[in-house]
């Protein structure tokens, strides 16, 4: 991957661009794909309440998800026991798991199609979808760090799976931390400044 880049232009606005190796757009846009498919099936399978549907409030699931990676995904809103009336982190998710499966499935979409299905590898993306892209690739690591937790138990430490998965959230780092870096610009930092 080369690090992204920021470019202004007249016509075009702000652009920032990276170019892809064929892999690494493969498996980025591939885990895109599988986070999507997740948080789809987990909004496809909420129950139906019929007030709801009724009067247009949004409902989900009262449950957190039981696949961790999901998990991870959708936190509670609530630490284990710090709920002031009972069943209230139930009714929080209930109302509030659709809209933000929603926003993850809209920041997710903006890098499967900034991504194409044409296999291009260079990417390039408006100043508006760089703040969705860092957060779909938040939700990609998140989702692959479960996922790496579970080869570790599954394989053990030294395996192969669990290197292979791990040099993956690397890269996934490193491509948010190279879209960062543009996004800032270089850093003022006053002369005579300390790091110690």
């Amino acid at each position: 991957m080369i690090p992204w880049t920021k470019k202004k232009g007249l016509v075009r606005g702000t652009r920032y661009q990276t170019r892809l190796e064929p892999l690494e757009r493969e498996m980025l846009g591939d885990s895109a794909v599988t986070v999507s498919d997740a948080l789809v099936g987990r909004a496809r399978s909420a129950p139906k309440d019929e007030l709801a549907e009724m009067t247009g409030l949004p409902s989900g699931h009262t449950d957190a998800p039981k696949d961790p990676a999901l998990a991870r995904l959708l936190p509670s809103f609530f630490r284990d026991g710090a709920e002031e009336v009972e069943g209230e982190a139930s009714v929080t998710r209930q109302f509030t798991e659709t809209d933000i499966i929603k926003a993850k499935l809209l920041n997710l979409r903006i890098l499967i199609d900034a991504l194409g299905p044409d296999g291009s590898v260079n990417i390039s993306i408006g100043a508006d979808q760089a703040g969705p892209w860092l957060n779909a690739v938040a939700d990609i690591r998140t989702y692959h760090s479960a996922q790496l937790d579970a080869y570790r138990v599954e394989h053990g430490e030294s395996s192969q799976e669990v290197e292979t998965a791990a040099n993956y959230l690397d890269w996934l780092g490193y491509h948010q931390d190279t879209l960062l870096s543009a996004m800032m610009g270089e850093l003022d930092v006053p002369d005579g400044f300390d790091e110690g």
